[in-house]
Protein backbone atom coordinates (compact mmCIF):
# COMPACT_ATOMS: atom_id res chain seq x y z
CA UNK A 1 0.00 0.00 0.00
CA UNK A 2 3.23 2.49 1.14
CA UNK A 3 4.90 1.63 -2.12
CA UNK A 4 1.33 2.05 -4.18
CA UNK A 5 0.82 5.66 -2.28
CA UNK A 6 4.17 6.61 -3.34
CA UNK A 7 3.93 6.23 -7.27
CA UNK A 8 0.54 9.04 -7.10
CA UNK A 9 0.83 12.80 -7.35
CA UNK A 10 1.03 14.69 -4.18
CA UNK A 11 -0.56 18.27 -2.38
CA UNK A 12 2.04 20.22 -4.34
CA UNK A 13 0.57 18.85 -8.11
CA UNK A 14 -2.38 20.37 -7.40
CA UNK A 15 -3.86 23.20 -8.97
CA UNK A 16 -4.41 26.38 -7.28
CA UNK A 17 -4.90 30.00 -7.40
CA UNK A 18 -1.31 31.89 -7.50
CA UNK A 19 -0.58 34.16 -4.30
CA UNK A 20 2.76 35.51 -2.93
CA UNK A 21 5.14 33.88 -0.39
CA UNK A 22 4.52 34.48 3.05
CA UNK A 23 0.91 35.51 2.93
CA UNK A 24 -0.21 33.22 0.12
CA UNK A 25 -3.90 33.81 -0.82
CA UNK A 26 -4.93 35.49 2.06
CA UNK A 27 -5.54 38.52 0.94
CA UNK A 28 -7.56 37.37 -1.75
CA UNK A 29 -10.37 36.04 0.65
CA UNK A 30 -13.05 37.46 2.23
CA UNK A 31 -13.90 35.50 5.49
CA UNK A 32 -17.93 36.53 5.61
CA UNK A 33 -17.86 35.09 1.82
CA UNK A 34 -15.23 32.41 2.24
CA UNK A 35 -17.75 29.84 1.06
CA UNK A 36 -18.53 31.80 -1.90
CA UNK A 37 -14.39 32.25 -2.74
CA UNK A 38 -13.65 28.46 -2.28
CA UNK A 39 -16.59 27.35 -4.39
CA UNK A 40 -15.87 29.89 -7.09
CA UNK A 41 -12.49 28.12 -7.14
CA UNK A 42 -13.92 24.84 -7.56
CA UNK A 43 -15.67 26.04 -10.50
CA UNK A 44 -12.08 27.23 -12.41
CA UNK A 45 -9.78 24.31 -10.70
CA UNK A 46 -11.96 21.32 -10.10
CA UNK A 47 -12.88 19.16 -7.54
CA UNK A 48 -9.56 18.87 -5.65
CA UNK A 49 -7.55 22.15 -5.71
CA UNK A 50 -5.31 23.88 -3.52
CA UNK A 51 -4.50 27.08 -1.83
CA UNK A 52 -2.65 28.75 1.14
CA UNK A 53 -3.64 31.04 4.24
CA UNK A 54 -0.13 32.10 5.02
CA UNK A 55 1.74 29.04 5.95
CA UNK A 56 -1.22 26.81 6.24
CA UNK A 57 -1.40 24.80 3.52
CA UNK A 58 -5.16 23.60 2.34
CA UNK A 59 -6.61 20.79 -0.05
CA UNK A 60 -10.73 21.62 -0.87
CA UNK A 61 -12.67 18.79 -2.11
CA UNK A 62 -15.96 19.15 -3.69
CA UNK A 63 -16.74 15.45 -4.61
CA UNK A 64 -19.65 13.86 -2.94
CA UNK A 65 -18.13 10.22 -3.22
CA UNK A 66 -15.02 11.52 -1.38
CA UNK A 67 -16.58 13.67 1.02
CA UNK A 68 -18.65 10.74 2.21
CA UNK A 69 -15.93 8.56 2.59
CA UNK A 70 -14.31 11.54 4.70
CA UNK A 71 -17.42 11.44 7.10
CA UNK A 72 -17.71 7.17 7.36
CA UNK A 73 -14.06 7.00 8.09
CA UNK A 74 -14.21 9.76 11.24
CA UNK A 75 -12.81 9.84 13.96
CA UNK A 76 -10.21 6.94 13.06
CA UNK A 77 -8.78 8.34 9.77
CA UNK A 78 -10.07 11.78 9.52
CA UNK A 79 -10.75 14.34 12.52
CA UNK A 80 -11.46 17.79 12.84
CA UNK A 81 -9.07 20.37 12.06
CA UNK A 82 -6.97 21.31 14.80
CA UNK A 83 -7.53 25.02 14.58
CA UNK A 84 -11.11 24.22 15.38
CA UNK A 85 -9.73 21.41 19.08
CA UNK A 86 -7.39 24.67 19.97
CA UNK A 87 -9.57 27.38 19.79
CA UNK A 88 -12.78 25.87 21.28
CA UNK A 89 -10.31 24.74 23.74
CA UNK A 90 -8.83 28.49 24.24
CA UNK A 91 -11.92 29.50 24.39
CA UNK A 92 -13.39 26.71 27.31
CA UNK A 93 -16.08 25.56 24.77
CA UNK A 94 -14.65 21.91 24.11
CA UNK A 95 -17.29 19.82 23.84
CA UNK A 96 -18.62 16.85 21.72
CA UNK A 97 -18.67 18.84 18.38
CA UNK A 98 -14.78 19.36 18.67
CA UNK A 99 -13.62 16.51 20.62
CA UNK A 100 -12.13 13.50 18.69
CA UNK A 101 -11.18 9.60 19.33
CA UNK A 102 -11.56 8.25 22.60
CA UNK A 103 -13.02 11.49 24.41
CA UNK A 104 -15.61 12.13 21.24
CA UNK A 105 -16.67 8.20 22.02
CA UNK A 106 -16.96 8.98 25.28
CA UNK A 107 -18.67 12.39 25.32
CA UNK A 108 -20.90 11.12 22.61
CA UNK A 109 -23.06 8.87 24.38
CA UNK A 110 -24.30 10.97 27.20
CA UNK A 111 -25.22 13.81 24.85
CA UNK A 112 -26.97 11.41 22.40
CA UNK A 113 -28.63 10.30 25.57
CA UNK A 114 -29.53 13.56 26.71
CA UNK A 115 -30.94 14.66 23.69
CA UNK A 116 -32.83 11.21 22.95
CA UNK A 117 -36.32 12.11 20.75
CA UNK A 118 -38.28 10.66 24.01
CA UNK A 119 -37.18 13.82 25.90
CA UNK A 120 -39.02 15.83 22.95
CA UNK A 121 -42.43 15.03 24.00
CA UNK A 122 -43.15 15.87 27.08
CA UNK A 123 -40.68 19.09 26.16
CA UNK A 124 -43.26 20.02 23.85
CA UNK A 125 -45.83 22.03 25.75
CA UNK A 126 -42.86 24.21 26.83
CA UNK A 127 -42.12 24.53 22.64
CA UNK A 128 -45.51 26.00 22.14
CA UNK A 129 -45.40 28.38 25.15
CA UNK A 130 -42.66 29.93 23.39
CA UNK A 131 -44.01 29.83 19.69
CA UNK A 132 -46.50 31.74 21.49
CA UNK A 133 -44.29 34.75 22.51
CA UNK A 134 -43.07 35.03 19.09
CA UNK A 135 -46.15 35.03 17.55
CA UNK A 136 -47.39 37.81 20.17
CA UNK A 137 -44.05 39.67 19.75
CA UNK A 138 -44.69 39.98 16.08
CA UNK A 139 -48.33 40.56 16.16
CA UNK A 140 -47.53 43.61 18.09
CA UNK A 141 -44.99 44.80 15.58
CA UNK A 142 -47.51 44.41 13.15
CA UNK A 143 -50.34 46.51 14.93
CA UNK A 144 -47.33 49.33 15.14
CA UNK A 145 -46.02 48.62 11.58
CA UNK A 146 -42.74 47.75 12.76
CA UNK A 147 -39.86 46.37 10.63
CA UNK A 148 -38.46 43.32 12.28
CA UNK A 149 -35.19 42.24 12.25
CA UNK A 150 -35.81 38.21 11.28
CA UNK A 151 -32.88 36.70 12.25
CA UNK A 152 -32.77 38.38 15.54
CA UNK A 153 -36.32 37.47 16.70
CA UNK A 154 -35.50 33.78 15.32
CA UNK A 155 -32.76 34.07 17.49
CA UNK A 156 -34.23 35.10 20.38
CA UNK A 157 -36.93 32.16 20.15
CA UNK A 158 -34.12 29.83 19.65
CA UNK A 159 -32.24 30.94 22.65
CA UNK A 160 -35.49 30.13 24.51
CA UNK A 161 -35.97 27.05 23.17
CA UNK A 162 -32.70 26.12 24.07
CA UNK A 163 -31.82 27.56 27.44
CA UNK A 164 -35.32 26.13 28.45
CA UNK A 165 -34.15 22.37 27.18
CA UNK A 166 -30.63 22.99 28.36
CA UNK A 167 -31.15 24.04 31.86
CA UNK A 168 -35.16 23.99 32.80
CA UNK A 169 -34.99 27.50 32.56
CA UNK A 170 -36.76 30.13 31.14
CA UNK A 171 -35.01 33.32 30.03
CA UNK A 172 -37.93 34.76 27.81
CA UNK A 173 -35.76 36.68 25.57
CA UNK A 174 -38.62 37.24 23.68
CA UNK A 175 -40.66 39.61 25.62
CA UNK A 176 -37.51 40.87 27.93
CA UNK A 177 -33.98 41.93 27.23
CA UNK A 178 -33.18 38.64 28.13
CA UNK A 179 -30.17 37.45 30.48
CA UNK A 180 -26.66 38.14 30.50
CA UNK A 181 -25.38 34.78 29.35
CA UNK A 182 -27.48 35.61 25.96
CA UNK A 183 -25.73 39.21 25.34
CA UNK A 184 -22.64 37.42 26.02
CA UNK A 185 -22.88 34.44 23.90
CA UNK A 186 -23.61 36.79 20.86
CA UNK A 187 -20.34 37.42 20.88
CA UNK A 188 -18.81 34.34 20.75
CA UNK A 189 -19.57 32.58 17.45
CA UNK A 190 -18.19 35.14 15.48
CA UNK A 191 -14.74 35.32 17.37
CA UNK A 192 -14.70 31.47 17.18
CA UNK A 193 -15.39 31.91 13.81
CA UNK A 194 -12.43 34.44 13.21
CA UNK A 195 -10.24 32.45 15.05
CA UNK A 196 -10.59 28.83 13.91
CA UNK A 197 -9.87 30.47 10.24
CA UNK A 198 -6.83 33.05 11.34
CA UNK A 199 -3.84 33.06 9.52
CA UNK A 200 -1.79 32.52 13.34
CA UNK A 201 -2.90 32.34 16.60
CA UNK A 202 -1.76 36.23 17.21
CA UNK A 203 -3.87 36.17 20.43
CA UNK A 204 -1.92 34.02 22.68
CA UNK A 205 0.56 36.70 22.19
CA UNK A 206 -0.74 39.92 21.92
CA UNK A 207 -4.91 40.63 23.07
CA UNK A 208 -6.33 43.45 21.13
CA UNK A 209 -10.01 45.33 22.21
CA UNK A 210 -12.24 42.39 20.62
CA UNK A 211 -9.86 39.62 22.09
CA UNK A 212 -10.48 41.30 25.74
CA UNK A 213 -14.16 41.50 25.40
CA UNK A 214 -14.29 38.04 24.49
CA UNK A 215 -12.51 36.78 27.58
CA UNK A 216 -14.77 38.96 29.57
CA UNK A 217 -17.59 37.69 27.72
CA UNK A 218 -16.70 34.30 28.30
CA UNK A 219 -15.75 34.45 32.22
CA UNK A 220 -19.56 35.94 32.74
CA UNK A 221 -20.90 32.91 30.76
CA UNK A 222 -18.89 30.38 32.62
CA UNK A 223 -20.37 32.10 36.38
CA UNK A 224 -23.75 31.66 35.33
CA UNK A 225 -23.44 28.37 33.50
CA UNK A 226 -21.28 27.37 36.93
CA UNK A 227 -23.86 28.89 39.28
CA UNK A 228 -26.85 27.10 36.85
CA UNK A 229 -25.02 23.67 37.22
CA UNK A 230 -24.72 23.94 40.93
CA UNK A 231 -28.50 24.90 41.41
CA UNK A 232 -29.59 21.50 39.16
CA UNK A 233 -27.32 19.35 41.68
CA UNK A 234 -28.90 20.59 44.35
CA UNK A 235 -32.14 20.32 43.11
CA UNK A 236 -31.60 16.48 41.79
CA UNK A 237 -30.09 15.46 45.38
CA UNK A 238 -33.28 16.62 46.75
CA UNK A 239 -35.99 15.09 44.53
CA UNK A 240 -33.82 11.75 43.62
CA UNK A 241 -37.28 10.93 40.39
CA UNK A 242 -35.11 13.76 38.33
CA UNK A 243 -32.09 11.07 38.07
CA UNK A 244 -34.80 8.36 36.07
CA UNK A 245 -37.20 11.28 35.05
CA UNK A 246 -34.95 13.75 34.04
CA UNK A 247 -36.75 17.34 32.69
CA UNK A 248 -33.77 19.12 30.68
CA UNK A 249 -30.66 18.29 28.92
CA UNK A 250 -28.35 19.41 32.11
CA UNK A 251 -30.01 17.20 34.14
CA UNK A 252 -29.92 13.93 31.71
CA UNK A 253 -26.18 14.81 31.28
CA UNK A 254 -25.73 14.46 35.44
CA UNK A 255 -28.17 11.76 35.00
CA UNK A 256 -26.54 9.77 32.79
CA UNK A 257 -23.01 10.17 34.48
CA UNK A 258 -23.94 8.73 37.29
CA UNK A 259 -25.83 5.29 35.73
CA UNK A 260 -23.18 4.84 33.38
CA UNK A 261 -20.26 5.49 35.41
CA UNK A 262 -19.00 7.66 32.61
CA UNK A 263 -16.23 10.42 33.71
CA UNK A 264 -17.44 13.74 32.94
CA UNK A 265 -16.44 17.01 34.20
CA UNK A 266 -17.71 19.86 34.85
CA UNK A 267 -15.58 21.35 32.06
CA UNK A 268 -16.88 18.56 29.84
CA UNK A 269 -20.82 19.69 30.80
CA UNK A 270 -19.71 23.48 30.21
CA UNK A 271 -18.39 22.82 27.02
CA UNK A 272 -21.31 20.54 26.11
CA UNK A 273 -23.99 22.88 27.43
CA UNK A 274 -22.29 26.33 25.34
CA UNK A 275 -22.00 24.12 22.15
CA UNK A 276 -25.99 23.26 22.30
CA UNK A 277 -26.85 27.31 22.92
CA UNK A 278 -24.08 28.44 20.71
CA UNK A 279 -25.80 25.55 18.03
CA UNK A 280 -29.08 25.57 18.98
CA UNK A 281 -29.39 29.36 18.48
CA UNK A 282 -27.37 30.07 15.18
CA UNK A 283 -28.34 26.73 13.08
CA UNK A 284 -32.21 26.76 13.39
CA UNK A 285 -32.64 30.05 13.12
CA UNK A 286 -30.43 30.68 10.11
CA UNK A 287 -32.70 28.11 8.22
CA UNK A 288 -35.79 28.90 9.46
CA UNK A 289 -34.59 32.91 7.99
CA UNK A 290 -33.38 31.23 4.83
CA UNK A 291 -36.51 29.30 4.62
CA UNK A 292 -39.56 32.51 4.94
CA UNK A 293 -37.28 34.52 2.31
CA UNK A 294 -38.02 31.12 0.32
CA UNK A 295 -41.61 31.98 1.10
CA UNK A 296 -41.74 35.62 0.38
CA UNK A 297 -39.78 34.67 -3.00
CA UNK A 298 -42.35 32.22 -3.95
CA UNK A 299 -45.92 32.72 -2.61
CA UNK A 300 -47.51 30.56 -4.40
CA UNK A 301 -45.11 27.92 -2.35
CA UNK A 302 -46.42 29.45 0.83
CA UNK A 303 -50.25 29.27 -0.12
CA UNK A 304 -49.85 25.39 -0.55
CA UNK A 305 -47.92 25.47 2.69
CA UNK A 306 -50.32 27.73 4.55
CA UNK A 307 -53.46 25.46 3.25
CA UNK A 308 -51.73 22.36 4.88
CA UNK A 309 -50.80 23.93 7.88
CA UNK A 310 -54.84 25.10 8.26
CA UNK A 311 -55.71 21.50 7.44
CA UNK A 312 -53.84 20.05 9.94
CA UNK A 313 -54.02 22.62 13.39
CA UNK A 314 -56.87 24.68 12.48
CA UNK A 315 -58.26 26.36 14.85
CA UNK A 316 -55.33 26.85 16.92
CA UNK A 317 -52.72 29.13 15.79
CA UNK A 318 -49.87 27.31 16.42
CA UNK A 319 -49.28 23.34 16.49
CA UNK A 320 -50.35 22.31 19.75
CA UNK A 321 -49.28 18.25 19.65
CA UNK A 322 -45.97 17.00 18.82
CA UNK A 323 -47.56 14.61 16.28
CA UNK A 324 -48.96 17.31 14.21
CA UNK A 325 -45.44 19.20 13.70
CA UNK A 326 -44.94 15.62 11.38
CA UNK A 327 -47.82 16.16 8.93
CA UNK A 328 -46.19 18.72 6.79
CA UNK A 329 -44.44 17.30 3.84
CA UNK A 330 -44.88 20.48 1.53
CA UNK A 331 -43.57 22.58 4.43
CA UNK A 332 -40.64 19.93 4.76
CA UNK A 333 -40.03 19.81 1.08
CA UNK A 334 -39.71 23.84 1.42
CA UNK A 335 -37.30 23.59 4.22
CA UNK A 336 -34.94 20.87 3.04
CA UNK A 337 -34.48 22.90 -0.47
CA UNK A 338 -33.48 26.19 1.04
CA UNK A 339 -31.23 23.56 3.41
CA UNK A 340 -29.91 22.49 0.06
CA UNK A 341 -29.50 25.97 -1.68
CA UNK A 342 -28.69 27.52 1.74
CA UNK A 343 -27.42 25.42 4.22
CA UNK A 344 -26.15 26.98 7.27
CA UNK A 345 -22.60 25.33 7.12
CA UNK A 346 -21.89 25.13 3.34
CA UNK A 347 -18.76 24.04 4.56
CA UNK A 348 -16.48 22.01 7.00
CA UNK A 349 -13.22 20.81 7.43
CA UNK A 350 -11.22 17.65 8.35
CA UNK A 351 -7.58 16.88 8.90
CA UNK A 352 -6.56 13.43 7.52
CA UNK A 353 -4.96 11.47 10.82
CA UNK A 354 -2.22 9.71 8.43
CA UNK A 355 -1.29 10.39 4.48
CA UNK A 356 -4.54 9.72 2.88
CA UNK A 357 -5.41 9.58 -1.26
CA UNK A 358 -8.32 11.41 -2.69
CA UNK A 359 -8.99 11.70 -5.96
CA UNK A 360 -5.57 10.11 -7.08
CA UNK A 361 -3.61 12.27 -5.02
CA UNK A 362 -1.46 12.10 -1.62
CA UNK A 363 -2.59 14.37 0.91
CA UNK A 364 -0.24 14.93 3.55
CA UNK A 365 -1.47 13.49 7.51
CA UNK A 366 -2.47 16.85 9.17
CA UNK A 367 -3.47 19.05 6.25
CA UNK A 368 -6.61 20.97 6.48
CA UNK A 369 -8.99 19.62 3.67
CA UNK A 370 -11.94 21.75 3.05
CA UNK A 371 -15.42 19.90 1.78
CA UNK A 372 -17.62 21.99 -0.05
CA UNK A 373 -20.79 20.40 1.02
CA UNK A 374 -23.44 23.30 -0.12
CA UNK A 375 -21.73 22.47 -4.10
CA UNK A 376 -21.93 18.85 -4.33
CA UNK A 377 -25.53 19.15 -3.50
CA UNK A 378 -25.79 21.83 -6.61
CA UNK A 379 -24.29 19.74 -8.74
CA UNK A 380 -26.30 18.30 -11.60
CA UNK A 381 -25.50 14.72 -11.39
CA UNK A 382 -27.34 14.75 -7.73
CA UNK A 383 -29.76 16.74 -8.21
CA UNK A 384 -31.32 17.73 -11.48
CA UNK A 385 -31.78 21.44 -12.50
CA UNK A 386 -29.74 22.39 -8.98
CA UNK A 387 -29.56 25.63 -9.11
CA UNK A 388 -33.41 26.02 -8.93
CA UNK A 389 -35.31 25.99 -5.80
CA UNK A 390 -37.41 23.13 -6.52
CA UNK A 391 -39.36 21.83 -3.46
CA UNK A 392 -41.50 19.11 -5.99
CA UNK A 393 -37.89 17.26 -6.19
CA UNK A 394 -38.79 16.48 -2.46
CA UNK A 395 -41.91 15.25 -3.17
CA UNK A 396 -41.96 12.92 -6.03
CA UNK A 397 -42.12 9.38 -5.43
CA UNK A 398 -38.86 7.53 -6.54
CA UNK A 399 -41.01 5.32 -9.30
CA UNK A 400 -41.96 8.94 -10.34
CA UNK A 401 -38.40 10.12 -10.64
CA UNK A 402 -36.91 11.87 -14.19
CA UNK A 403 -34.04 13.27 -12.90
CA UNK A 404 -31.47 12.86 -9.90
CA UNK A 405 -32.27 13.43 -6.28
CA UNK A 406 -29.11 11.68 -4.70
CA UNK A 407 -29.96 12.40 -1.26
CA UNK A 408 -26.89 11.43 0.45
CA UNK A 409 -25.51 14.44 -1.07
CA UNK A 410 -27.60 16.19 0.61
CA UNK A 411 -25.71 17.08 4.05
CA UNK A 412 -27.49 19.71 6.48
CA UNK A 413 -26.63 17.55 9.26
CA UNK A 414 -23.91 15.90 8.70
CA UNK A 415 -23.22 11.78 7.94
CA UNK A 416 -21.63 9.56 9.48
CA UNK A 417 -20.36 8.60 13.10
CA UNK A 418 -20.71 12.13 13.23
CA UNK A 419 -24.02 12.95 12.50
CA UNK A 420 -25.53 15.69 14.55
CA UNK A 421 -27.56 14.70 17.38
CA UNK A 422 -29.72 17.69 17.78
CA UNK A 423 -31.32 17.01 14.13
CA UNK A 424 -34.31 15.97 15.81
CA UNK A 425 -34.97 19.13 17.97
CA UNK A 426 -33.92 21.09 15.31
CA UNK A 427 -36.18 20.08 12.93
CA UNK A 428 -39.03 20.26 15.46
CA UNK A 429 -38.24 23.84 16.40
CA UNK A 430 -38.52 24.69 12.01
CA UNK A 431 -41.95 22.85 11.69
CA UNK A 432 -43.44 24.17 14.39
CA UNK A 433 -42.21 27.75 14.00
CA UNK A 434 -42.64 27.73 9.98
CA UNK A 435 -46.48 26.61 10.85
CA UNK A 436 -46.78 29.22 13.37
CA UNK A 437 -45.78 31.78 10.08
CA UNK A 438 -47.37 30.11 7.84
CA UNK A 439 -51.07 30.09 9.63
CA UNK A 440 -50.80 33.99 11.07
CA UNK A 441 -48.64 35.89 9.06
CA UNK A 442 -47.90 37.26 5.51
CA UNK A 443 -44.57 39.29 5.60
CA UNK A 444 -42.70 41.28 2.92
CA UNK A 445 -39.47 42.46 2.69
CA UNK A 446 -39.16 46.64 4.03
CA UNK A 447 -36.72 47.31 1.23
CA UNK A 448 -37.68 44.63 -1.64
CA UNK A 449 -34.26 46.71 -3.56
CA UNK A 450 -31.97 45.62 -1.04
CA UNK A 451 -30.47 41.86 -1.77
CA UNK A 452 -30.87 39.62 0.93
CA UNK A 453 -27.17 38.37 0.58
CA UNK A 454 -24.80 35.42 2.31
CA UNK A 455 -22.77 36.06 5.36
CA UNK A 456 -20.70 33.39 6.91
CA UNK A 457 -20.28 33.87 10.95
CA UNK A 458 -19.22 30.28 11.55
CA UNK A 459 -22.40 29.78 10.42
CA UNK A 460 -24.57 31.04 6.98
CA UNK A 461 -26.92 33.41 7.71
CA UNK A 462 -28.89 35.82 5.43
CA UNK A 463 -28.28 39.94 5.54
CA UNK A 464 -30.81 42.18 5.16
CA UNK A 465 -33.52 40.10 6.02
CA UNK A 466 -35.58 43.29 7.73
CA UNK A 467 -39.37 42.43 7.30
CA UNK A 468 -42.72 43.61 7.99
CA UNK A 469 -45.08 41.12 9.49
CA UNK A 470 -48.73 41.69 9.02
CA UNK A 471 -51.46 39.77 10.73
CA UNK A 472 -52.87 37.09 7.58
CA UNK A 473 -55.70 38.47 5.50
CA UNK A 474 -59.04 37.00 5.69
Amino acid sequence: MVAALATLPTYKDLPGPPGPPWVGNLFQIRFDAFHSTLENWADEYGPLYRFRVGPRKIAVISDADTIKRMHRERPDMFRRTRSVASATEEMRLKGLFSSEGDDWRRQRKLVAMALNTAHLKPFFPKLQTITERLMRRWETAADAETPVDLCRDLMRFTVDVTTQLAFGIDFNTLETDGPVIQQNLDKVFPMLNWRVNAPFAYWRYLRFPKDRELDRALAQVQQQVDEIIADVRKRMLSDRSLYDAPTNFLEAIIAAKESEGIEFSDADIFGNVCTLLLAGEDTTANTVAWTVNYFMQYPDYFARARAEVDAVIAPSAVPTEIEQAAQFPILEAIYNEAMRLKPVAPLNAMEPLQDVELLGHIIPAGTVVMMLNRRIAMQEENFGHAQEFDPERWLVSDSERKCPHDVSTFLPFGTGPRFCPGRNLALLQMRTVLAMICRNFDIDLVEPERAVTEKLAFTMMPTNLIVRMRKRSA
